[in-house]
């Protein structure tokens, strides 16, 4: 390794199809590429985004912005594609180890940033766009919203944190409002007991990998709303074009 270079670690998850690629000290690094070349590539970039993504809320990161060296750390091969929705969620060695209160104090932050660039992103948004059907595309932007917020519950209740709502309001910006409450306070609350050991849920089976850890709740909380948050911004670019085209 360079001298005076950053080391960071990357998990790589590859099928055939795809390749998924995350980032374990930098929650919300989290990318898919056509070949695990391409993963590597888009990493480096969001990392150095990543950096300056904290100092932009007040944060400085752990690292100098370009002075990183990328690193693979696990590579876990599978024969699903791991860029498609509804995917496996395995778990990577480096999500076994436990957390501490730094952590999930840590992932808080983290999620207060990601959801106000998502609702910075959707202000002002109006209908027709919220309910657009982008060619190509797997969602609409009312329907990633809703995926978010019934995503965020659901990792919690991977590991009993919090248990699922018997009743959630039916609008996307509330249910988005309802979850984050729901999920904060289960953070807020985390048992100790659940800060370590491996998990493996009864209720929505994994056919392929039903263990979770602390640990890898945390990362998704941060990666998933991100990794939409970016979706979001790629439809609603997509919706100006169409609005703005003649004709």
């Amino acid at each position: 390794m360079a001298r005076g270079k950053h080391s960071i670690s990357v998990c790589l998850e590859v099928g055939q199809e795809a390749t998924g690629a995350f980032v374990p000290d930098c929650l919300g690094c989290w990318v898919f590429g056509s070949t695990t070349e391409s993963a590597m590539v888009k990493v480096r970039t969001v990392v150095l985004e990543w950096a300056e993504w904290l100092r932009s809320n007040g944060e400085e990161p752990p690292f100098m912005s370009r002075d990183v060296e990328i690193e693979v750390a696990e590579m876990l091969r599978v024969d699903y594609n791991p860029a498609e929705t509804r995917k496996p969620e395995p778990l990577f060695w480096s999500e076994v180890a436990p957390i501490a209160r730094e952590d999930i104090d840590r992932t808080i932050r983290l999620m207060e940033y990601s959801r106000n660039d998502l609702m910075a992103a959707v202000a002002g948004i109006t209908d027709d766009c919220l309910n657009w059907e982008p060619p190509g595309e797997p969602r609409t932007i009312r329907n990633c919203l809703v995926h978010i917020a019934h995503v965020e519950l659901w990792y919690l209740t991977r590991i009993s944190v919090v248990p699922w709502p018997v009743r959630l309001p039916e609008t996307a910006f509330e249910l988005l409002e309802h979850s984050r409450d729901v999920a904060l306070a289960g953070l807020r609350g985390f048992p100790e007991r659940k800060m370590k050991g491996v998990f493996q849920p009864r209720k929505y089976r994994s056919p392929v990998c039903n263990l979770w850890t602390a640990r890898k709740v945390l990362r998704r909380l941060v990666d998933h709303e991100r990794l939409h948050t970016r979706y979001v911004k790629r439809v609603l670019e997509l919706c100006t074009r169409v609005d703005s085209s003649p004709g």
